[in-house]
């Protein structure tokens, strides 16, 4: 995503991270219990993962990520004046790049082309990272792997 940010950033798009919470708290990364703490645990996430982005921090009650939809890793774009225009329960920058590439050009040919805004939903498809997804994992704390993967075994 940062990649994808610093590319975009001349087309008057702006790119943030909103640090939330720890999705899988353990003994490394635990549950925030103040300010202070949330903000150096982003701080590490930023440095581990080189994050170029400006990361805003969340409220520790979550208000944010109530408001915009409790999901882990969501992508949202935001247009001037509030307007949604796109919105995804989970992260992939290929298809937010095709996305968002395709709002700024409609942007531009919204008057020329007699092009009006529509409503529609999708699902698409991502290849998921599980090297990732399991050094995050472990970045957390044996804790973290084995309540993900007990949880994830156990039936719903």
């Amino acid at each position: 995503m940062d990649k994808m940010a610093s590319e975009y950033v001349d087309r008057a798009v702006r790119s943030v991270f909103l640090y939330t919470r720890e999705a899988h708290p353990a003994e490394n990364y635990s549950h925030h219990r103040s300010m202070d703490e949330k903000r150096d645990n982003a701080r590490a996430l930023q440095k581990e993962l080189n994050v170029q982005r400006p990361i805003l921090l969340d409220s520790l009650e979550g208000d944010a990520h109530k408001a915009f939809g409790m999901l882990p890793n969501m992508t949202w774009i935001i247009g001037r004046g509030g307007i949604i225009h796109y919105k995804a329960a989970w992260t992939d920058a290929g298809h937010v790049a095709e996305v968002l590439e395709k709002i700024l050009k409609n942007q531009e040919d919204r008057i020329d082309k007699g092009l009006s805004p529509f409503y529609c939903e999708t699902l698409d498809w991502r290849v998921r990272d599980g090297a990732g997804f399991d050094r995050g994992l472990q970045r957390n704390g044996p804790q973290a792997v084995e309540d993900f993967y007990r949880h994830a075994k156990s039936p719903q």
